[in-house]
Order: structure tokens, then sequence, then C-alpha cells
């Protein structure tokens, strides 16, 4: 069972990302835990203790159930992998990486940073949470049927840390794998990109190497993004906000998997 944390707000993005949880969860046989960090309001002072302080803490989490029970009824009822959501006060990402250092998920699910440019994707993955994650996150733009997906391979390491992933994760899956290998990647990577199909093939996964893939600058073109439910892409922890990748990360509209090495 595939133990998934999707973070979750009172807006759009948050109902698109656990409609797709759901739908991948019974692709994949996981688990769901909804989470929502209910952050302090503006007048709610930053130290402080006594009843007063308790009184405002318990109204405030009183208020995010009653948020998020309304936005997760239907879905409750027809997503059984769902569990009970959590509503938690305080500060979101603590909250979010105190949950992941203490229980073991294997995934994380979120809606997309938004707006959805290369400063604001390099600024979200240098916080402190997501350089301390360490399972595959998944972004969530659009939804999308998840019917095939594509694993764009650039290096070696990106390459081994996406197959490690896809083998947990997408294990005796029958939605078949696209392998896409970037130009100019050269043959070290092709075979990297060989063994790792060998292994998920092992693994009970379905993979395809496409030997023609259409490219743009960064990675493949957005013409043949639209046939896919799901794009899985490794990216340097360290990535800068100049780089071709995460300019082309821009282009991409469906779901992403993020695996950071």
């Amino acid at each position: 069972m595939i133990k998934t944390l999707v973070a979750i707000e009172v807006d759009l993005a948050s109902s698109l990302a656990i409609r797709y949880a759901c739908q991948l969860g019974i692709l994949v046989n996981a688990e769901l835990y909804p989470v929502y960090v209910k952050s302090p309001p503006p007048e709610v002072p930053a130290t402080g203790t006594g009843w007063v302080r308790h009184t405002w803490e318990r109204e405030i989490l009183e208020m995010g159930k009653e948020e998020i029970q309304e936005m997760l009824a239907g879905e409750m009822e027809s997503c059984p992998l769902m569990q009970e959501p959590r509503v938690i006060y305080g500060d979101r990402e603590y909250e979010l990486l105190k949950i992941m250092d203490h229980e073991p998920f294997d995934l994380y699910v979120e809606g997309a940073p938004y707006p959805f440019t290369p400063a604001n994707i390099q600024r979200r993955l240098h916080a402190k949470f997501y350089q301390r994650v360490g399972t595959p996150l998944i972004w969530l733009r659009i939804l999308r049927k998840i019917s095939q997906v594509l694993v764009p391979c650039f290096d070696a390491p990106g390459t081994r840390s996406q197959v490690q992933a896809l083998q947990k994760i997408w294990a005796g899956c029958g939605v078949p794998l696209h392998f896409c290998l970037a130009p100019g990647a050269g043959e070290p990577v092709r075979q990297e990109v060989l063994r790792g199909e060998e292994t998920l093939k092992a693994a009970g996964c379905q993979t395809v190497f496409l030997d023609d893939c259409q490219m743009a600058a960064g990675g493949p073109a957005p013409e043949v993004l639209k046939n896919y439910g799901l794009v899985v892409v490794a990216l340097e922890r360290a990535v800068k906000k100049d780089s071709p990748r995460l300019q082309w990360l821009t282009l991409v509209k469906a779901p992403l998997m993020l695996v950071l090495y």
C-alpha cells in the first residue's frame, strides 16, 4: 500500500489534487491522508499563552474542520481510499515537515505553485520542506485521466532516481511508462534507461522506449505532453531559476511528479 500525504487548502488547486490522488490511488493501491494546516490569522499574536490563545486555536481549528468537511464531502463518498482529514493549527511548512519526518509516507501531493513561473518554482523547491522531503511529489495544475505516463530522461543520476521512485510507486500497475531520451543525453543515459526498464519490468511495470521523442528547448514538446496523465521529471534540489529544465517545466500543464535528487 502506497501511503500518500495530500496537503490541501480551500481552493481549486487542492480540489484537483484530491480528485487526482483518488484516481491515482486506485491505479497504484494507495491510501490517501489529507492534511489541512490552518495558519493563524494576522490578528492572533505570535506569542503568548493562556486561555485566550487556546480559545483562538480551538476556534480556528473548528473553522478549518468545517471548511474541509464541506470541500471533501463528495470526494469522501466516492473515494474509499481516503482517510479522515487532519486539520492542524500552525505554520504550514513546519507542520507538514513534522508529519513527513515522523510518519512513513511514500508520496506527497499538492496543488502546483501559482504563478507557475521559473522563479516561483525555484523559490518553492528551495524552501526547507522541499529540500528535506524524501518522497516524490506531485503538483497539479489540471486534472487528466492517467492512461499513460511520460518519463523524460536527461542524465544518469536523474534517471536512476526516477527508476527507484517508480519501482516502488508503480510496481504492478498496468498503466504504461513511456521513457523518452533527451537529445544529446548520450549513450550512458541510454544504457541507464535500458537498465531501468528491466528493473521496472521485473517489478510488474509496462515500459516503452520512445525512439522518436519530439523535443523543445529543455524537454519534450508541449504537443507531446498533452497525451499524458502524468509526467515524471527528475530535478536537482539545487536547481537554479535560469535552468533550461526549469524553464521547460513551466510549459508542462500535465500533472507533474518531481523526483528530487
